[in-house]
Parts: C-alpha cells; sequence; structure tokens
C-alpha cells in the first residue's frame, strides 16, 4: 500500500507523525540554548500569555468537523490555534533570550505545522466544500487581519474544556518552570 503513495504523500506523513517529536524537539532547543535574564522571562511570559490567551478563544469558539467557524479569531485567520502555538513558542524563545532557538524553532514549526494545517484544509475542504473554499479564500493561514466579525459568535467555557486547553496550559507552567530553574541555575538572574 505504501508503495502506491508518492513521495509527496509519503513525506506529508511523516511530517505529520512527526508533530509531536517536532514539538519536543522544539522545547528541548530551547531550554539547551536558554540563558534567560529576569527581564526576558517577564517579556517573554507576556508574548506567552498572548499566544495562550488566543488558543483560548479559538477553542471557545470552534465547533470541529461540525461548522466551518467564522467568528471570533477565526474571523481574522484560518489557524488561530497554530498561530497562538508561535505566539507561544516566540514568547518561550524572549524567555529564553536566544536568538539561535528562536531560528530553530521558527524553521521547524514552519517544516512541520505547514504540512500539517495542508492536510486539515483538504480534510475540511472534502467536509464542507464551497464554504471552506470561501473561508480560504478570504483569510490568510496565520497572518492576522482586523475583522469585525472576531467579536461575533459565541465563546464557550465548555468548549474550551472540551478541546482539552488545560493539558496545554500545564505544559506551559511546566516550561515557565523550567525557565525560572535554568535563569536560577545559570546565575542570570
Amino acid at each position: 500500500m505504501n508503495s502506491e503513495l508518492t513521495t509527496g504523500q509519503r513525506l506529508h506523513k511523516a511530517f505529520l507523525r512527526a508533530r509531536i517529536p517536532a514539538s519536543i524537539l522544539m522545547g528541548a532547543s530551547i531550554l539547551l540554548l536558554a540563558y534567560p535574564t529576569l527581564n526576558s522571562w517577564l517579556i517573554g511570559l507576556a508574548v506567552i500569555a498572548l499566544g495562550e490567551s488566543l488558543r483560548i478563544w479559538a477553542s471557545g469558539h470552534i465547533h470541529k468537523s461540525a461548522e466551518v467557524t467564522q467568528t471570533g479569531p477565526y474571523a481574522m485567520c484560518r489557524h488561530p490555534l497554530y498561530l497562538g502555538h508561535f505566539i507561544i513558542a516566540t514568547g518561550f524563545c524572549i524567555a529564553a533570550n536566544s536568538l539561535l532557538a528562536y531560528i530553530i524553532v521558527s524553521i521547524s514549526f514552519f517544516i512541520v505545522y505547514v504540512p500539517t494545517w495542508k492536510n486539515e484544509e483538504k480534510n475540511l475542504i472534502a467536509l464542507f466544500g464551497d464554504t471552506y473554499r470561501e473561508f480560504m479564500a478570504t483569510r490568510f493561514a496565520i497572518l492576522p487581519r482586523w475583522s469585525a466579525q472576531m467579536f461575533s459568535g459565541e465563546f464557550s467555557w465548555a468548549m474550551v474544556k472540551q478541546h482539552r486547553e488545560w493539558n496545554h496550559l500545564f505544559g506551559l507552567a511546566a516550561g515557565a518552570a523550567g525557565m525560572i530553574a535554568l535563569g536560577v541555575l545559570r546565575h542570570s538572574w
């Protein structure tokens, strides 16, 4: 069956499988290259909070596989959850005070997540057809743009819980604690 797949399809499947290990590798590169200062940590923490706020906002609006969500942050871009993830990763790189970590994380993010959202879009086109095509035509993937629709729609904490965004918060807390420990251990505070 694998022999029937094109090289591009095999690479795409490999990227999809690599998402979790790549995220771990991105986190490890941040920690290994980190030399946090109190100022870098505080600024990074604010950026991390911004990214997680975006993820929570998106999680409270999206109704996966039920509709093409076009309100809340989905009025600004097609993939606000991935944008939030990238903002969080950027915040950790700022907290780490490491430009090299930011370069590694940025390259890794786009290598892994672009194929992921392309695959999701293919599935959403199959599910919603022209409605999703029109949605794609009016929004960038992760580059946000202003839209009055972002203030429309219903936000639901139950949806945030259903999408298990709390698990993400625990991971962020662990990462923040690790960054504090590094700052103390490396005497960079």
